[in-house]
């Protein structure tokens, strides 16, 4: 992916959802793209009730319902393009959300869906934490959830790093979602053995300088990291911090006032396509800035 140009928004008409639209809208604006489609999903559920009620075939309940709902859909794009000058086209599509979601995002090839979600209640939201979780999951392409109100572009942007092939996937993305933002890299590590050397009879002071070496290894590797990525981009921090990794993310995002995480889907534990790593699963569940999901080969 050479730059964010091809951006599909989903929305249901909630609050939330607008949140989604209007931070697409910014991110079209910070790289001059002036272009990008709004998509909403009805299932086929509803459908087959309001054929009912309607006293109509599925198929022209599905006429009908599709020109109300593009309708619907075309007045909101065209407050977006009024307010921020970015045009929208529209698609309506029956189904289960998330798989329409991810199909369409496959075939017009796009480099970035925005979702949006409930505050930090992410996953106990009724309609979209749900079809959010499932997207996930399923979506080969990146995913940006939308949690707050986008008063201004990203200025402070956090990616953990575990050194995986995903965890390099999402620096590279991170460092062109926003230009201008401030970037930091963070890994987190542990002290292997750490709490059974004293049980050991290692003395104290060898437990020391192992804990001082082992800091010093993860900085190197984080230094190392960041280098291969080739970039000369200002505005780029690193910090190596001690702890639990789902813990260490929550707290420093909060800490530093971060507004966007971008993480790996997967990290260093992948076990199979559909599973997401818990330190990613953890992160979106429990931090209070937007998230942006980063599958592997995204890049």
């Amino acid at each position: 992916m050479s730059d964010i140009q091809n951006i599909l928004v989903a929305t249901d008409f909630s609050e939330r959802a607008e949140r989604a639209e209007k931070r697409a809208a910014m991110l079209c604006t910070g790289h001059k793209y002036n272009i990008a489609e709004l998509m909403t999903v009805k299932e086929y559920v509803q459908l087959e009730e309001l054929a009912r009620l309607m006293n109509k075939s599925p198929e022209a309940a599905n006429t009908e319902v599709t020109h109300a709902v593009l309708r619907e859909l075309q007045a909101r794009a065209s407050g977006l393009s009024d307010e921020c000058g970015v045009k929208f086209t529209c698609t309506v599509r029956f189904g289960q959300p998330a798989i329409e979601i991810s199909a369409r995002s496959e075939e017009i090839f796009a480099d970035l869906i925005v979702i949006g979600a409930h505050g930090s209640n992410f996953f106990t939201d009724i309609f979209l934490g749900n079809t959010a979780d499932k997207l996930i999951r399923r979506c080969r392409r990146p995913l940006l959830v939308v949690k707050n109100e986008p008063t201004f572009p990203y200025r402070n942007i956090l990616v953990p790093v575990d050194f995986s092939d995903d965890s390099r996937q999402a620096a590279q993305l991170a460092l062109q979602i926003e230009p201008q933002a401030e970037i930091t890299f963070l890994h987190v590590y542990d002290v292997m053995f750490a709490s059974k050397l004293s049980y050991a009879g290692v003395s104290q002071d060898a437990i020391d300088r192992y804990r001082i070496k082992t800091r010093q290894e993860a900085l190197l590797a984080l230094n190392k990291f960041i280098d291969d990525l080739d970039t000369s981009r200002r505005g780029i921090m690193r910090d190596v911090v001690l702890g639990h990794p789902s813990a260490i993310v929550r707290d420093y995002a909060e800490k530093m006032q971060t507004d966007l995480i971008v993480i790996g889907k997967h990290g260093r534990s992948r076990i199979e396509e559909l599973i997401v790593g818990s330190v990613t699963r953890d992160t979106i569940h429990w931090t209070k800035c937007d998230i942006m999901v980063v599958p592997p080969l995204a890049v």
